[in-house]
């Protein structure tokens, strides 16, 4: 029996599609492989991708939940996305939806767009002011979004440091004890904070929950739904923010561009979306079950498969984005990415993050024109052992 390939893929590169992914990904648009836990069915292509990720026959909770050894920060990321029960995640992620997606529309993310350019701001005269060699990401990268995370909780600036390390070390797979002591603390935070805003009402929207259906919701359900903003609100977007920058530095010509007409923010902020894929691409793959069978082109996935949907290298496809490995700040109406992913589980913080990052890459190279890596790329680590990914450090010069 031939051997099946084995997730994750090494890359030579610290950006981009490892060399195995391309391969399986022009040979067929799903194969079978083996991961850590399980093994699963690997979806590569756009259309494929983008299909299933619409598809309410593939959902996060395991219809066979015995079958499969998952780690903590596994367990506790599925968990706070209401995903972790096969009977009740259609009901329970609905109800969570209904809750939060008022709480982030469009209309309340653009009040906050000039808050935001106040931080970047300040946070780049900061950065400016200081002797280089400077680190970006404790420079630019973790603040801002902790800021605006804050912003919208409620949460004292004074406390982004402690939950910003509490997001790491509870999405760390490396250390299941850890993950498992770290969550507790986000927990036991956000169920004294959830408290405290009962009798201190501010404009956030742990007071707005606790206000909604006329106090129907318990301290409980609110600490969960804090938890989750709080927990994803802000590291994909601190993994952006780096990710933007070297992929920026890498083309200098686009980066020009940029840096004389900032009105191109958005067009980039999409690329670096599009392209964001770090090391071994643990940042780019969305993990499902199939609840029912479901065909894919000649194959039938089984109810209970383990699904891996590869939206990073859906994004580099070449069928659905031509010279897809470019980036282009001129793409002629290129079709929409997945980085948000697609269908029932959109991203609900997306207006957010393309907020934050085009506040960002408007300015950065602008107020920085001689920003360039204090270090060879090379030396950079990106965190396998993180769900989420990311950089610890990007050392830069100016």
């Amino acid at each position: 029996m031939k051997e099946l390939p084995r997730l994750p893929f090494d890359n030579p590169d610290i950006i981009g599609i490892a060399p195995q992914m391309r391969a399986l990904q022009q040979e067929g648009p799903i194969t079978r492989v083996r991961t850590p836990g399980e093994d699963a069915w690997l979806v590569t292509r756009y259309d494929e991708v983008r299909t299933l990720l619409a598809d309410r026959r593939l959902g996060l909770s395991n219809p066979n939940p015995e079958q499969s050894a998952k780690s903590a920060a596994r367990r506790f990321m599925v968990a706070l996305m209401a995903g972790d029960d096969y009977d009740t995640e259609s009901t329970r992620h609905a109800q969570m939806r209904s809750l939060l997606v008022p709480r982030f529309s469009t209309r309340r993310m653009r009040l906050m767009k000039t808050r935001i350019e106040h931080h970047v701001d300040d946070l780049l005269d900061q950065l400016a002011a200081s002797t280089p060699p400077v680190d970006l990401h404790r420079a630019l990268s973790f603040p801002l979004p902790t800021m605006v995370i804050c912003d919208l909780l409620g949460v004292p600036l004074d406390d982004r440091e402690r939950f910003g390390q509490w997001a790491r070390g509870t999405f760390d797979q490396s250390d299941n004890q850890h993950s498992a002591n770290t969550f507790q603390q986000v927990v036991d935070y956000m169920t004294d904070l959830v408290a405290r805003k009962r009798v201190e009402p501010g404009d956030d929207i742990l007071s707005e929950l606790i206000a909604d259906k006329d106090g129907a919701l318990s301290d409980a359900d609110i600490a969960h739904l804090g938890n989750a903003i709080l927990l994803f609100g802000y590291e994909t977007t601190i993994v952006r923010i780096d990710l933007g920058t070297l992929l920026l530095l890498r083309n200098p010509a686009q980066r020009a561009l940029l840096a004389e007409n900032p009105e191109l923010a958005p067009a980039a902020v999409e690329e670096i979306l599009r392209l964001g894929v770090g090391g071994k691409g643990s940042n780019a793959l969305i993990p499902r079950y199939a609840h029912s069978d479901i065909t894919v082109g000649e194959t039938v996935i089984r109810a209970g498969d383990a699904v891996m949907l590869a939206i990073g290298a859906a994004n580099y496809d070449s069928r659905a984005f031509p010279d897809g490995d470019l980036f282009d700040l001129a793409r002629n109406k290129p079709k929409s990415h997945l980085a948000f992913g697609h269908g029932v589980r959109h991203c609900i913080g997306r207006t957010l993050a393309r907020i934050e990052l085009t506040a960002v890459f408007e300015r950065l190279f602008r107020r920085l024109p001689d920003l360039r890596l204090a270090v060879p790329e090379e030396s950079l680590r990106w965190q396998e052992h993180r769900i989420t990914g990311g950089f610890d450090e990007i050392p830069v010069t100016f």
